[in-house]
């Protein structure tokens, strides 16, 4: 008699176990999947703007997933932190990737179609377009290299109001930007080599200082290392010596992959 009560309680003492087991799985958080919508669609945007491919993993993870992930707002804000090793990918679906995110205005993208375009295909008019895109969005580095370009086309003031943009949004500190943009030039096959007319890259704009070009003497350094942290030209430096330096150092980095001056004159 005792076994049998025994084993009834053993039994009883499961099945609560059981039905409390329940009870706290169905109390469980809900799961990422039982998002809204539109929060999903923000999450991935998330993800995407860190990493491309985190985001193509979580494509894989789910059917919501993959059709949460095609929805414009990600594409506008997908990063390409790896871009220079998969610029030479034929792989189909990075490249649709890649024209869906300037389809819809991602400004990375546009900048980095406007440099393979502009300096590797040689399609001028087109990189130009896209660098501007991609400059009117705010995007640091297309400012700087579309106001290095207009610069070298004789459209000095207009450039420089894009380099002071880029300044501005990088308080005054250019170096991450020139880092930056070194790095990516060293993937691409640069065929067409901008530069500073000889006529006038002396002087290109005028120097501004009372004392005619005595303020090129208050430049703290020739060149700049590419992870130099000393950014300023000089306390008396004038604007104009200092932007027509930028575009030489810029002109000369394409050509020898340095921005020291000095480097394409040994």
């Amino acid at each position: 008699m005792g076994g049998f009560v025994k084993r009834k309680s053993q039994a009883l003492g499961s099945q609560i176990s059981r039905k409390t087991k329940t009870a706290r799985l169905s109390a469980s958080p809900p799961t990422i999947e039982s998002l809204p919508n539109d929060l999903l669609i923000e999450v991935l945007a998330k993800v995407a703007a860190s990493s491309f491919t985190d985001l193509v993993q979580a494509k894989l993870a789910t059917k919501k997933f993959l059709e949460a992930s095609n929805h414009n707002y990600i594409f506008q804000h997908a990063s390409l932190e790896n871009f220079q090793k998969l610029l030479w990918n034929n792989s189909k679906e990075f490249w649709s990737f890649m024209e869906k995110c300037n389809n819809n205005g991602n400004p990375e993208t546009l900048y980095r179609k406007g440099m393979l375009e502009f300096f590797t295909h040689c399609r001028e008019a087109s990189g130009m377009t896209y660098l501007k895109l991609s400059a009117q969005k705010g995007y640091p580095d297309a400012c700087y290299v579309y106001g290095i370009i207009l610069y070298t086309t004789s459209m000095e003031d207009e450039g420089v109001k894009f380099l002071k943009i880029c300044e501005a949004k990088l308080g005054f500190k250019l170096v991450e930007c020139r880092r930056r943009v070194k790095e990516f030039v060293r993937y691409l096959w640069v065929k067409n080599k901008i530069s500073v007319p000889k006529k006038d890259s002396s002087d290109r704009r005028g120097c501004e200082s009372v004392i005619k070009n005595c303020c090129k003497k208050n430049v703290r350094r020739i060149g700049w290392d590419w992870n130099d942290e000393d950014d300023y030209y000089g306390e008396h430096t004038c604007e104009a010596c200092k932007w027509n330096g930028e575009v030489l150092r810029f002109c000369n980095m394409l050509r020898t992959g340095s921005y020291d001056i000095m480097v394409g004159h040994l």
